[in-house]
């Protein structure tokens, strides 16, 4: 697999933006999930950190993680041609 590195970047970001507005909770479980399996982790500190956040910080902080840790920005560079 390329770039596994950016999994858990791209993880932290749907699930904290699942927290914003309408919540899904079948994200949330998948996401719980993953950090558990694939990083013997859980959500609760990112459930903490999303408590009383607007969408639009969520979204500002989660567009900063996606462009320090992963090549997000890229991506959306390249194919929005």
């Amino acid at each position: 697999m390329k770039n596994t590195k950016e999994i858990q970047p791209i993880l932290t970001a749907i699930f904290c933006l699942n927290r914003t507005g309408e919540r899904n909770e079948q994200i949330d479980k998948v996401c719980d999930y993953a950090f558990r399996r694939l990083f013997g982790a859980n959500t609760n500190l990112l459930s903490l950190a999303c408590i009383g956040q607007t969408k639009e910080d969520m979204e500002k902080q989660v567009q900063d993680l996606l462009e320090q840790e992963t090549e997000f920005k890229k991506y959306l560079e390249e194919y929005r041609k």
